[in-house]
């Protein structure tokens, strides 16, 4: 018989600049069995270029979007700002996870204040993030 392992969900997309980060969370996803597959983006840009690419299409979007506070160009912040602009068929489908190695209380309590945000979460993400999230 087929050992089939149950992924908490389908896709899931990571938004950080550094590489390192990118793939830490990528191979806990993985290890975690949270998702089935992962979007990873260096830059909040191409991510939403990507969200509003197939903002229409609930098969190619994220469940779980996990942005960073602190990148080039684009911060977190921005990203969500252009992000609620998109269809509310994607904003309802996906849940943002903000991270960030902050210890920045004024970004803290921003990312806590936004209801658009659904958990907050400093970096490295652990197992008990993923057991946070799926609590939502």
């Amino acid at each position: 018989m087929e050992n089939l392992t149950q992924h908490a969900f389908d896709k899931v997309m990571i938004i950080d600049d550094n590489e390192l980060d990118l793939y830490i969370g990528a191979k806990l996803i993985t290890n975690n069995n949270f998702s089935n597959h992962i979007l990873e983006y260096n830059n909040a840009s191409a991510a939403l270029e990507y969200l509003s690419e197939n903002q229409e299409n609930a098969d190619l979007l994220p469940q779980i979007i996990f942005v960073d506070i602190y990148m080039p160009v684009m911060d977190g912040f921005e990203f969500l700002e252009n992000y609620k602009l998109l269809s509310p068929s994607l904003t309802d489908h996906c849940k943002i996870i903000m991270v960030s190695s902050t210890i920045d209380d004024r970004d803290i309590f921003r990312a806590k204040q936004d209801r658009s945000i659904s958990l907050f979460a400093v970096k490295p993400i652990t197992k008990s993030v993923f057991d946070g999230i799926l609590a939502l």
